[in-house]
């Protein structure tokens, strides 16, 4: 099992194949999902705005690149 970098090196590579795999695809997405409701769920948990905008600082390039990996599986797959 892959990381979540690795699951996001992965989707950078197989994006534009032709003949990417829907299963794995599928897999990755539900990983994908997990870790954004995971980081949603921390984010919110932050007493107070100050420490919310902490976190984005931290963590919102990342997030910023699963929500965008996201999408653009679930156009992939029709979802």
């Amino acid at each position: 099992m892959r990381d979540l970098a690795g699951d996001l090196d992965w989707w950078r590579a197989t994006r534009g194949a032709a003949h990417a795999d829907h299963a794995a695809m599928r897999e990755v997405l539900a990983r994908l999902h997990a870790w954004k409701a995971e980081h949603d769920k921390d984010r919110a948990g932050q007493p107070g705005p100050f420490l919310q905008l902490a976190w984005d600082a931290v963590f919102g390039d990342e997030h910023a690149r699963v929500a965008t990996a996201i999408a653009e599986i679930e156009t992939v797959l029709g979802a």
